[in-house]
C-alpha cells in the first residue's frame, strides 16, 4: 500500500468518526438573552415615567378565541406591562413565548394606546438556527400593524430562509397579542 493511501485511510476514518459523533451528539441549544424586560420597556416607551406589570393567565376561553385569530403554541401566560407618563397611558408591552421550531422564543410586543404595534423585540432565543429574526429589518415589518388590518406571513411579513418556523410563529404570536390587547381594552 502506498503512503498516500495510508494517509487517505486515516483521514477517512477520522472523518467517519467525526460524522458518527455529530449524529450521536447533536449541537447543543444555547439560549441567548438579547434584552431584559426592563430594557424592552425603556426601548418601546422611552417617554414613560412608570410601568405597571401583571401576569395574565389566559383562560381556556381566551385561548380558544385567540386560536381563531392565529394558532400557534404559546405557554398561556403573558406579562402585561402598561406604560404611563403621568396619568396618560402610553401603551402596553406584552411579553410572551412562542415555540420557534422546538424551543421557546421569548419576545415583547409594544402596542401603543391607539392599538398599533410600536415595536417587536426578541428577548431570548433558544434555537440553534433562525436567530436572524432579531434583525431590525425583519422586526420593523410589524411596526404600525393593527388587529383590524390583517397581515399574513409570507405576504405582508417576509420569511427568512432558515428561520421559517420562528418567523411564522412570531407573526402568529404578534397577531394573537393584538387580539388579546383588543379584548383587554374592551374590559377597561
Amino acid at each position: 500500500m502506498s503512503k498516500s493511501c495510508d494517509s487517505w485511510s486515516t483521514v477517512s476514518l477520522v472523518s467517519l468518526a467525526g460524522a458518527s459523533l455529530s449524529v450521536l451528539c447533536p449541537p447543543t441549544v444555547e439560549a441567548a438573552q438579547y434584552m431584559s424586560v426592563e430594557q424592552a420597556e425603556k426601548a418601546a416607551f422611552p417617554e414613560a415615567d412608570r410601568f405597571d406589570a401583571r401576569v395574565l393567565r389566559l383562560t381556556p376561553e381566551q385561548l380558544r378565541s385567540l386560536d381563531a385569530v392565529a394558532s400557534v403554541r404559546q405557554r398561556g401566560e403573558v406579562r402585561q406591562i402598561d406604560a404611563w407618563a403621568g396619568n396618560k397611558l402610553l401603551g402596553t408591552l406584552y411579553v410572551d413565548d412562542v415555540l420557534g421550531k422546538v424551543e421557546w422564543v421569548t419576545y415583547a410586543v409594544a402596542v401603543g394606546a391607539e392599538g398599533a404595534v410600536r415595536s417587536l423585540e426578541i428577548l431570548e432565543y433558544r434555537e440553534t438556527h433562525g436567530y436572524e429574526v432579531r434583525t431590525p429589518s425583519w422586526r420593523k415589518q410589524f411596526a404600525g400593524r393593527r388587529l383590524e388590518t390583517p397581515f399574513h406571513f409570507g405576504e405582508d411579513i417576509k420569511n427568512i430562509s432558515g428561520a421559517t418556523l420562528s418567523c411564522s410563529h412570531l407573526t402568529a404570536g404578534v397577531q394573537r397579542l393584538l387580539a388579546l390587547h383588543a379584548q383587554l381594552a374592551k374590559s377597561r
